[in-house]
C-alpha cells in the first residue's frame, strides 16, 4: 500500500532501549530578532554565543542539539507568549526554546522520496546512517515542521545526521518498498554525544 506524503519534521516516541519518553525538554535562549522561522520538529543548533537556530543539514559542523518543541517570548507589546514555533525576526529580550536535548531520545520522521533503502532492502537500512532535508517549509498554522530523512543519503557513512533503528509501526506509513515510509531514528551527530570541541 503505498504511504501517505505528509512530512511532520522529528516527533519523540521513546529512548534508546524502549523506555517511555517522559517528555523532558532543556531551555536555551533565541537570539532576539533571529530571522528564520523555527517549527516544532525541527532539528536545531547551538551557536557560539549560546542561542540557538535551525540546524543545516550535511552542514559537517556537528552542533546539533535537538528537536525544537516550542518557545515562549514576550513581545514587543510586553504580552507573554507561547508559540509552538518561533516567527522570524521577533524582537524578544527573553526567548526561550524549549529543546528536547536528550541524544538518546528516539524520533520518528518520514523520508522524503523512495524507500529510504534505495541501496538495500528492509531490514538493512537498520543501523545505516541518513541526513535529513528541509524540502517542504513549515506550517505557520499548525507550527509543525516539514523536516524529513533525506532518502539519497542512506549509508554507514558516520558524517550523517541520523541513525536509523527501526521501521514506524504506522499502518499508513511503514511499507518500506514505497517513497515516504517513515523511521524511527536519533540524532548520530549529537552535540553531547560525538567527542568534539565547544562552541
Amino acid at each position: 500500500m503505498a504511504n501517505k506524503d505528509a512530512p511532520f519534521g522529528f516527533i519523540p516516541v521513546r529512548m534508546l532501549g524502549g523506555a517511555y519518553f517522559s517528555g523532558g525538554q532543556d531551555e536555551f535562549d533565541i537570539l532576539s530578532t533571529y530571522g528564520t522561522n523555527i517549527f516544532s520538529g525541527d532539528v536545531v543548533e547551538i551557536e557560539t554565543d549560546g542561542t540557538i537556530k535551525v540546524g543545516a543539514a550535511n552542514s559537517g559542523d556537528r552542533n546539533f542539539i535537538g528537536v525544537f518543541n516550542g518557545c515562549f517570548y514576550t513581545d514587543s507589546n510586553g504580552k507573554p507568549t507561547y508559540s509552538r514555533y518561533w516567527p522570524a525576526s521577533t524582537t524578544s529580550t527573553d526567548a526561550k526554546a524549549f529543546i528536547i536535548s536528550d541524544p538518546n531520545v528516539i524520533f520518528e520522521a518520514q523520508e522524503d522520496s523512495t524507500d529510504i533503502g534505495s541501496a538495500a532492502t528492509h531490514p538493512a537500512q537498520i543501523g545505516q546512517n541518513a541526513d535529513f532535508v528541509s524540502t517542504h517549509a513549515g506550517t505557520t498554522a499548525a507550527g509543525r515542521s516539514k523536516q524529513e530523512l533525506d532518502s539519497d543519503t542512506i549509508h554507514a557513512t558516520n558524517t550523517l545526521n541520523f541513525r536509523i533503528v527501526g521501521k514506524s509501526t504506522d499502518p499508513e506509513n511503514s511499507d518500506a518498498t514505497s517513497a515516504n515510509c517513515n523511521w524511527y531514528c536519533r540524532l548520530n551527530e549529537h552535540h553531547y554525544t560525538l567527542n568534539v570541541d565547544g562552541v
